[in-house]
C-alpha cells in the first residue's frame, strides 16, 4: 500500500496531536467522574465517556503513526476502527453533557419559580 507525502503529512499529525489529546482527555474524564460522583452516578457518566473516547482517540493515533512508519491495509482498517468509535463516543458524550445542562436548567428554574412564590407567600401574610 503506498502512501502520498500529504497523506503522510496528515498522518504525522494526526499523530503528534492525538496522542496527547487523547491522554489529555483520559485525565479530564477521570477527574470529570471523580468530581462527578457526589452528584450520584448520573454526574460521573460524561467522564466515563470522555474516558472511553480519549482511549480511542489516542489508538486512533497510534495507528495514524504505524501507518506513516509502515503502510499497511491493516493498520489503516484499525485507524479507521478507531477514529469511528472515537466519533460514536464523542457523540454519547455531547448528548450526556447537553442532557446534563438542560436538567441543571430545569432545577434552576424550579427553584427560582419556588422562591418567588415563597416571597409572594410572605408579602400576602403581612
Amino acid at each position: 500500500m503506498e502512501i502520498s507525502e500529504v497523506m503522510k503529512k496528515y498522518l504525522q499529525t494526526i499523530a503528534k496531536w492525538g496522542k496527547p489529546t487523547g491522554v489529555l482527555m483520559i485525565i479530564a474524564g477521570g477527574l470529570f467522574a471523580l468530581f462527578g460522583l457526589p452528584l450520584y452516578v448520573i454526574g460521573s457518566v460524561p467522564g466515563i465517556l470522555l474516558i472511553v473516547s480519549g482511549t480511542f482517540l489516542f489508538k486512533s493515533a497510534d495507528a495514524a503513526a504505524k501507518i506513516r512508519e509502515k503502510p499497511a491495509a491493516e493498520m489503516s482498517e484499525a485507524f479507521l476502527e478507531h477514529y469511528a468509535k472515537f466519533l460514536k463516543w464523542q457523540l454519547f458524550h455531547l448528548i450526556a453533557a447537553i442532557v446534563i445542562i438542560l436538567l441543571i436548567i430545569f432545577a434552576f428554574l424550579i427553584l427560582v419559580v419556588m422562591g418567588v412564590m415563597t416571597e409572594l407567600h410572605f408579602r400576602t401574610q403581612l
